[in-house]
């Protein structure tokens, strides 16, 4: 799973139902055990929850990642007060077999 969020380019995001799927599993709260136990040697900000919004806690270290890269943002009444573009910012991986593999699973 971290070999995926490796190759998430800067200013793009999956979310953890994604990056579960392109694992070949539907697994998106394995995701989360795996970042909040090995993430900080990732690119853990660029994995993201429903609705773009960045990982719960780390709003603050979050933003300032997202800003550096680019990533579009939008802004929403409740806490944080932004999520990222999700529409816009999702990663789509070049290779066909994990984008069948992708939309196979977020469904």
């Amino acid at each position: 799973m971290l070999d995926i969020v490796d190759s998430i380019p800067p200013g793009q995001v999956l979310s953890y139902g994604d990056v579960a799927a392109l694992a070949g599993t539907r697994a998106a709260r394995a995701v989360g055990s795996v970042m909040r136990r090995y993430g900080h040697a990732h690119p853990w900000w660029r994995v993201v929850r429903s609705g773009g919004l960045p990982p719960a806690g780390h709003e603050t270290q979050a933003r300032e990642h997202y800003d550096a890269e680019g990533t579009p943002l939008r802004a929403i009444s409740r806490e944080p007060g932004y999520a990222v573009e999700y529409a816009v910012a999702r990663w789509q991986p070049l290779h066909p077999d994990a984008q069948q593999e992708r939309n196979t699973h977020s469904r």
